[in-house]
Formats: structure tokens, sequence, C-alpha cells
């Protein structure tokens, strides 16, 4: 999420969440490609250097994220094939009319994904259920093991997502 509402501690808490997820995945699997997207109410692929340093204006409709990743993954990596692991990291406001087609877009990706891992950057926390966000109300029906969703509030939080997406597959035997 490269939206407008993204400040400068949420954008510091995604792209360190995504440096270390990329020096895991490079250090440890020998044959790994990884795809970056970004969006605010379009979304592109962009390349790693782009992904780390861009910032936009506007509003957020992260289905168009979503609808991406679907079509990516549906013309480059065969699920048969590939395993694949979407991450979308957002501070969660999101046009409340885009959340039904976000909904219908990751229930979509988990029908071909091993995981779906969405975190959340609410910075102090979320101690009040009102103040949850409209992407994270919106995953909360979601009952499938294969979607795991964080939110971080501190940067301390970073690692413990780490090893929440990548640790209980791991232990799993998923990989």
């Amino acid at each position: 999420d490269v939206s407008g509402s993204m400040g400068e501690f949420e954008k510091y808490v995604t792209r360190s969440f995504y440096f270390w997820m990329v020096r895991f995945l490079r250090s440890r699997y020998s044959h790994v490609e990884i795809v970056f997207i970004t969006h605010h109410t379009e979304a592109k692929e962009v390349d790693e250097e782009a992904f780390f340093k861009l910032g936009e204006s506007g509003g957020t409709r992260a289905s168009s994220a979503y609808h991406l990743a679907l079509d990516v993954v549906g013309r480059r990596f065969d699920p048969a094939r590939w395993n694949v692991y979407p991450f979308h990291f957002s501070d969660g406001d999101n046009w409340p009319d885009d959340n039904p087609a976000c909904l219908r877009a990751v229930k979509r990706l988990l029908e071909i994904c091993n995981l779906f891992g969405y975190g959340e950057i609410r910075q102090g926390g979320v101690t009040v259920p009102a103040t949850v966000s409209t992407l994270m109300r919106t995953f909360a029906v979601i009952d499938d093991p294969r979607f795991l969703g964080v939110t971080i509030a501190d940067k301390r939080d970073v690692y413990p997502a780490l090893k929440r997406f990548f640790g209980q597959r791991e232990l799993q035997g998923v990989h």
C-alpha cells in the first residue's frame, strides 16, 4: 500500500518487514521468484528498487492489488508447480465500497495459495474494536488456516510477524 494514508511509520514498518522477508527467502531457498506489487487506487508490478522507494498519494483501492496478484499467478506461477505466498501490508484504510471486492479476491487467492498474509500497521495498537480498520474487519469473516493476519503497532512487532508468517508453516511441514 503506497497510498497517501501511509505515513512515515507505516512506510518504515512495511519496508522493514519486506526487507527481512526478502533476505530470509533468498538465503533459505535457491529458487525463489518474488513479485513486487504496489497500489493506491490502482496496482502495478514494479521492480525491487522501486518497491522499496515508492510513495504515492491519493485513495486506496486494495482490490486492485489482489486482482493483479491473481493475474500474475494465473499467467506465470501455476500453483501445481509453484508455492504461492502473497503478502499485503497496509494501514487498513480502504474505500468501503471496495471491501466486498477485496474479500472475494482474497478468497480466490486462498484457493490457489499456500498462505495469504495480511499485515496491518496500526501505530500504538488497536484497543477498541470499533477502531479496527475496514480491511481487518472485512477479513475477520475468513475462516481458513491459510489466512494469517497480524497487527503491527510498533517497530518491535516486525520480527514476531515474520515468525508468525513463516515459522508456523515451517513447523507444519509446508514450504
